[in-house]
């Protein structure tokens, strides 16, 4: 394949605008923001491996960059696509989704077979779309859609990315099984990709985090040291705080609580100077539900404290449910069955925002509430229905452990609380 220049650089620029990327995002650590200007500009003409490098990181194809001068109207017909496709984006950040929508719709009805990335750009943020507008069939559709876009099957960083974000769905809406095959998808196709490539850990957090909620705990202690292995070079930020926080559950699971919390510590910690308020209330949450059964009771109160805080901050149904369910953890944890039963009346497992498996363990947090009150005919409602909850997404392990404690009469003491712990 020849590279020619100004050709190659002006195609490197322009899908790399589309994407939303800089230069020095695109130079990544063995580049320099300086040379992939030159390269834009014409001035260098990369060799091989560079340039397989850049192509893999814009996620396209080598061939598609060293494509040739387009005529004139068709260069004005993709740069017009283009606008469209920022113009979009500038309606996702106002928060205007079906404005947004429409705008993609119409990216990918106009841009046909002629222009292959822009048009593979407007399907993934369509898709991206359809979940903020909570369409979980479209949007799986879409993403099915893209994972068998020839563009996708081609470069190994698409093909992870749609794969993975498919992962997340199908395990958000409680299809766990179909949710580890696409993940393991995921971590097949980047397997040859360096450590410290995104798509890479967010690959091999997906499968773990499936992993745990699946009830897979020895296949998550073994991915959980692979994947604490790569988080030294990952950018500090939230990738690496999510790679931490999923190598906790494996590591509480495995019996190692006190390094699971030093985890979520940590990566609290890295969550702290970014701008994901969403992210930071889950970690916190999963923190706090993780000390009540592991840590020490001042430490696991002063964590329900800024819980409570949070929530203040961020009133919705889901929040004010979860937070009932750790102010009722934090009760039977101090031997309080009234004030538990208090703590559990505000939990709403039907509350909007809630996936199939927050419901299930609010249930079995209702059940532990009722049977420490007394109430035995409710808790056993509520651990049966819980248990069913969890069946029905494909936790199995952790509905086994629903029908034990119900069987059992209460949990035993020894060995982690599975379902104290909450993925990212």
């Amino acid at each position: 394949m020849t590279i020619e220049q100004p050709a190659f650089g002006k195609r490197v620029r322009e899908v790399r605008r589309s994407q939303g990327l800089s230069q020095g995002d695109l130079a990544g650590d063995d580049l320099s923001p300086s040379y992939v200007s030159l390269v834009e500009n014409g001035r260098r003409v990369p060799g091989a491996k560079i340039a397989r490098t850049l192509a893999q990181r814009l996620g396209t194809t080598i061939e598609a960059l060293c494509a040739t001068d387009e005529p004139g109207d068709r260069l004005t017909r993709r740069l017009g696509l283009v606008g469209q496709l920022v113009a979009a984006r500038s309606s996702q950040l106002a928060g205007d989704w079906p404005a947004a929508r429409r705008q993609l719709e119409s990216v990918v009805e106009q841009a046909g077979t002629g222009h292959d990335e822009v048009r593979w750009e407007a399907r993934w943020e369509l898709a991206t779309v359809l979940g903020r507008l909570d369409d979980p069939a479209r949007h799986e559709a879409a993403l099915r859609h893209l994972l068998d876009d020839p563009l996708t099957r081609s470069a190994p960083v698409l093909h992870a990315r749609v794969a993975v974000e498919l992962a997340q769905l199908l395990r958000a809406v409680g299809r766990l099984s179909d949710g580890v095959r696409f993940a393991e998808e995921a971590v097949r196709v980047t397997g040859e990709l360096e450590p410290g490539r995104p798509e890479r850990a967010q690959a091999r957090m997906a499968l773990l985090s499936l992993s745990v909620d699946s009830g897979e705990w020895s296949r998550a202690t073994q991915l959980g040291a692979e994947l604490q292995a790569e988080v030294a070079p990952l950018p500090a930020g939230e990738l690496r705080a999510g790679a931490l926080w999923a190598v906790a559950g494996a590591q509480y699971l495995g019996g190692h609580p006190e390094r699971a919390l030093e985890l979520l510590a940590e990566a609290e910690q890295l969550l702290a100077a970014t701008d994901g308020v969403r992210l930071r209330l889950q970690l916190a949450r999963a923190r706090t539900l993780l000390a009540l059964a592991a840590a020490p009771a001042d430490e696991a109160d002063a964590l329900l404290e800024r819980a409570r805080q949070a929530t203040a901050l961020i009133d919705t149904p889901a929040a004010r449910t979860w937070l009932a369910v750790l102010e009722t953890a934090a009760a039977l944890r101090h031997h309080r069955a009234g004030a538990a039963a208090e703590h559990a009346a505000a939990i709403d497992p039907d509350a909007a925002g809630l996936t199939p498996l927050d419901r299930a363990r609010a249930l079995l947090h209702l059940a532990r509430a009722h049977r420490a009150d007394g109430g035995a005919e409710a808790a056993e409602a509520d651990f049966k229905e819980a248990a069913e909850g969890y069946e029905h997404a494909g936790a199995f392990r952790l509905a086994l452990e629903s029908w034990r404690e119900l069987s059992a009469g209460g949990r035993a003491d020894e060995g982690p609380d599975p379902h104290a712990v909450l993925m990212p």
